[in-house]
C-alpha cells in the first residue's frame, strides 16, 4: 500500500470507530514516512490543524512504545470538545489522559529569538486543564508501537478542554497532584513533572522539534503536553474524570 492508501484505511478507520488492518511495507516503516502519512491522512481529512498532542514523554512510556524519545501529533479542529462530553465508546477509543494544555498567543519563535523556557513562556496565551482521548485506528499487531502510533494522528482521538489556570506562571503546576477517576473513584494518581519534568519543558521540546523541521508553534494552537498519570482504559457507561489540585476538574462520559 502506498501512503495515500494507508491514509484512506486509517481514515475510514477513524470514521466507522472500527480498527483497520494494514500490512507492514516490504520496505520497512521509519519515523519519517510515518510523519508523511501522518501528513496525509490529515489532508484527507479536511479538518483544519488546531494544534499538536505530545505522548510518551516519560522513559515508561516510551519503553511500552519501543521508542528512545517522545512523539507529537497533529489534533484536528474536529477533535476538540468541551468538559462534559459524551463520546461513543468504540474498538478505536482506548483511553484517557489528563494533560495541561497551552494555547499560543502568538507565533514562536520569531524570526532570531532565542529559544528557551523564558521566551517561550511568554508566547503562551493561557494554560488549561485537559483530557486527551486515546486509540488505535489500526489493529494490525505489527503497528503496536511508536511508529504505527505515528501515522495515526500520535494517538489522538478528541481533546477535551477544562478551565484556564489563571497566573499559571505563577502556580507550582508540575508538583500539583492529578488524580484520574471514573465514576468519582481515584484510579491513577500522578503529577505535570512526568512530562519531562514540567509542562513547559514538554512545550519547550515540540517547539524546538518543530524547528528543526522547519515549522513552528502559531498563535492559537493548543498544545497538549503529555499524560499526568497512566492511561486509564475508557468504558462504556462509565464518565471519566480528571482533579488536577485546586485547578478544577474536566470530564467526558462513554456511552
Amino acid at each position: 500500500m502506498n501512503n495515500e492508501e494507508m491514509a484512506a484505511s486509517l481514515l475510514a478507520a477513524r470514521g466507522s470507530g472500527r480498527q483497520c488492518e494494514l500490512d507492514w511495507p516490504k520496505g520497512g516503516l521509519d519515523v519519517a514516512r510515518a510523519m508523511e502519512i501522518q501528513g496525509e491522512v490529515f489532508k484527507q481529512l479536511g479538518s483544519p490543524l488546531i494544534g499538536w498532542k505530545i505522548g510518551a514523554t516519560n522513559e515508561a512510556a516510551q519503553k511500552a512504545f519501543g521508542i528512545d524519545a517522545p512523539f507529537y501529533g497533529p489534533m484536528p479542529q474536529s477533535a476538540v470538545m468541551e468538559s462534559g462530553i459524551s463520546i461513543a465508546k468504540a474498538p478505536t477509543v482506548g483511553a484517557c489522559e489528563p494533560e495541561y494544555a497551552f494555547k499560543m498567543a502568538r507565533d514562536y519563535p520569531a524570526t532570531g529569538e532565542t529559544v528557551n523556557e523564558e521566551t517561550l513562556a511568554g508566547a503562551v496565551g493561557a494554560l488549561h486543564i485537559a483530557i486527551e482521548v486515546i486509540g488505535r485506528a489500526v489493529g494490525s499487531a505489527e503497528f503496536q508501537n511508536g511508529i504505527g502510533v505515528t501515522l495515526d494522528f500520535g494517538g489522538n482521538v478528541a481533546f477535551v478542554v477544562g478551565p484556564e489556570i489563571e497566573d499559571w506562571q505563577m502556580q507550582a503546576v508540575a508538583d500539583a497532584p492529578v488524580d484520574s477517576m471514573v465514576d468519582g473513584s481515584v484510579v491513577q494518581s500522578g503529577t505535570g513533572a512526568s512530562n519531562m519534568g514540567s509542562p513547559l519543558k514538554s512545550l519547550l521540546w515540540l517547539a524546538k522539534k518543530l524547528v528543526e523541521q522547519g515549522g513552528h508553534l502559531k498563535a492559537g494552537e493548543w498544545i497538549s503536553t503529555g499524560t499526568c498519570t497512566p492511561p486509564v482504559p475508557a468504558q462504556a457507561g462509565t464518565t471519566y474524570s480528571a482533579k488536577f489540585g485546586d485547578f478544577g476538574e474536566v470530564r467526558v462520559a462513554f456511552t
